[in-house]
């Protein structure tokens, strides 16, 4: 009798072991996190984080100090899309990423030029404009009389470029070039025309924007390279919502409206 019940006991012991086994777990499992689109519908807005020194694509309004530009333009497209309102976030231009992957900011609209590095940290958009780097000069530079053909032709120079870059990684992996980087373009700009550099490597567009502020001039620019928006890995929903914005937006036409409004000269 007494072995019957020791029997007995195991068994309920087993029985209730893995009772234990198959609920426990799902006691102690965190429920799935609630998708990033779904938060953002349910807040009424989207937090997009750039740095708004970069004009066109960002930049404050004097006096008012409103954020405005392309990348504000396009951010206002996927807001509207998303049935939501905007909310911009102006963050040095070297913090936007950690500040996306943070959280505090939903996406990242800053000009930010598509690489592997950045990839691995973030989810890239599909391209939504493609820009050129430049070296710029003032025109009465004495030391670049005419264009150079290579990176490694400002050996020697100090050369500015904004933290953060693609154009700082370019810089910093030739030896010989000192790099001065700034955290905004503008003090970048600024510096040049003050003769505190020889030089400053940007986009494009930054050089158009201040060409006509400052004497400027190019002597070196590279191929295209893409632009993104980011925003945080396993959010494929919001992901599809941003580059379905991209893709309709080329479609139809506004992002030619848009990019002819903030650079001009585009051919459809």
């Amino acid at each position: 009798m007494k072995r019957e019940i020791a029997i007995l006991g195991i068994i309920i012991g087993i029985v209730v072991g893995f009772s234990v086994g198959w609920f426990i777990p799902g006691l102690l499992t965190e429920p799935a996190p609630t998708p990033l689109l779904d938060q953002i519908q349910d807040r009424g807005y989207i937090i997009v984080g750039t740095s708004a020194d970069y004009p066109p694509f960002e930049n404050k309004t004097y006096p008012g100090g409103e954020i405005v530009g392309f990348d504000i333009d396009v951010s206002q497209m996927i807001a509207d899309a998303l049935g939501v309102t905007l909310q911009m976030q102006d963050i040095g231009f070297d913090s936007l990423i950690g500040a996306c992957k943070a959280g505090t900011i939903d996406m990242i609209a800053a000009a930010m030029t598509y690489n592997a590095q950045r990839a691995a940290q973030l989810a890239a958009s599909t391209t939504y404009i493609s820009v050129s780097q430049v070296v710029i000069v003032k025109n009465s530079s004495l030391d670049f009389p005419s264009p150079i053909s290579n990176l490694t032709d400002l050996i020697g120079f100090d050369v500015g470029c904004q933290s953060g870059t693609v154009m700082q990684d370019e810089l910093d992996a030739i030896s010989g070039i000192n790099v001065f980087t700034y955290a905004s373009a503008d003090v970048l700009i600024q510096d040049l025309n003050a003769g505190g550099i020889d030089a400053a490597y940007v986009d494009g567009p930054i050089f158009n924007a201040y060409e006509t502020t400052y004497v400027l001039r190019v002597i070196y620019s590279s191929e295209e390279e893409p632009l993104a928006l980011w925003t945080r890995h396993g959010e494929p929903a919001l992901l599809y919502e941003i580059n379905k914005v991209i893709f309709d937006s080329y479609q139809d036409g506004s992002m030619y409206t848009l990019i002819n409004q903030w650079f001009g000269n585009v051919t459809v």
